[in-house]
């Protein structure tokens, strides 16, 4: 889960590796620390009343999900799909000569 504050701190215009080490030093005190993206520092985020529910980050892993479950489907779709080509009718044909 170090992706979310990693991003966070690159979009701030922050120094994400910074932030990321704060990050894990004051993690160990407790996991209620966060950056406040507007002066670039790592804070109780009960404190700074800087709240993000659950439900934001379920639904953004739910669509996330989905999305690599249909880019999977449909590349499976692709390769299963045989290659035409201008000699398909004789690949198609048993080596044999037998039409069936």
């Amino acid at each position: 889960m170090e992706i979310i504050p990693r991003t966070l701190a690159d979009n701030a215009g922050l120094k994400s590796e910074a932030i990321i080490a704060e990050m894990y030093a004051k993690n160990k005190d407790g996991c209620k620390f966060g950056i406040d993206v507007n002066d670039g520092k790592v804070k109780d985020v009960v404190e700074a009343k800087i709240l993000d529910p659950i439900e934001t980050k379920s639904w953004a892993l739910k669509l996330c999900f989905d999305v690599v479950i249909t880019i999977l489907k449909v590349d499976s779709i692709i390769m299963a799909k045989p290659a035409g080509g201008p000699n398909m009718d004789k690949a198609a044909r048993r080596p044999d000569g037998y039409d069936g």
